[in-house]
C-alpha cells in the first residue's frame, strides 16, 4: 500500500468540507425540527380548544348536578316528615293481639251480662207463673227463648 502524505491544507480542506456538509445537514435538520414543532403547535391548539370545550360540558353537567342535588334535599325533607308521621302511626296504633284481647274481655262482659238478664227473665217467669199471670205452656215457650238454656 502506497502512503498518501496528508499535508495541513489538505487535512483543512477535508475537514472544511465537513463542516460545510455539517451545516447544510443542520439546515435541514433545523428545518424538519420546526416544521415539527409547527405540526405540534397545531395538534396543542387543537386539544387546548376541545379541553376548553370539554370544560364547558363539565360546567353544564355541575349545574345539574346542583339541581338534583337541592331536589333530593327537598325530596330527603319529605322522607322526614314521613318518617315523623309513620313512627306517629305505629306508636298510637293498636295491634291484632290487642284488639283479640280486648274483643275477648268484651265477649266475656256480654256473656256475663247476659246470664244475668236471663236469670232475671227466669225469676220473672216463676214470679208470672206462680201468681197464675202466665200458663205452664207460656213459662216453657219463654224459656226456649232464653239465650242459655236452662
Amino acid at each position: 500500500m502506497k502512503k498518501k502524505n496528508i499535508t495541513v491544507e489538505n487535512l483543512a480542506t477535508i475537514v472544511g468540507k465537513g463542516f460545510n456538509e455539517t451545516r447544510k445537514d443542520k439546515k435541514e435538520i433545523r428545518k424538519e425540527i420546526e416544521d415539527l414543532a409547527i405540526i405540534t403547535k397545531k395538534g396543542f391548539d387543537g386539544v387546548d380548544k376541545n379541553f376548553k370545550d370539554i370544560d364547558g360540558r363539565f360546567k353544564d353537567i355541575d349545574g345539574r348536578f346542583k339541581d338534583i342535588d337541592g331536589r333530593f334535599k327537598d325530596i330527603d325533607g319529605r322522607f322526614d316528615g314521613v318518617d315523623k308521621r309513620l313512627t306517629h302511626i305505629e306508636t298510637t296504633m293498636v295491634t291484632k293481639d290487642y284488639l283479640d284481647e280486648k274483643l275477648a274481655d268484651l265477649r266475656g262482659d256480654v256473656v256475663i251480662l247476659l246470664r244475668k238478664e236471663d236469670r232475671k227473665l227466669e225469676a220473672l217467669i216463676g214470679k208470672l207463673n206462680e201468681k197464675a199471670v202466665i200458663t205452664d205452656k207460656d213459662v216453657r215457650e219463654l224459656r226456649e227463648i232464653q239465650i242459655f238454656a236452662q
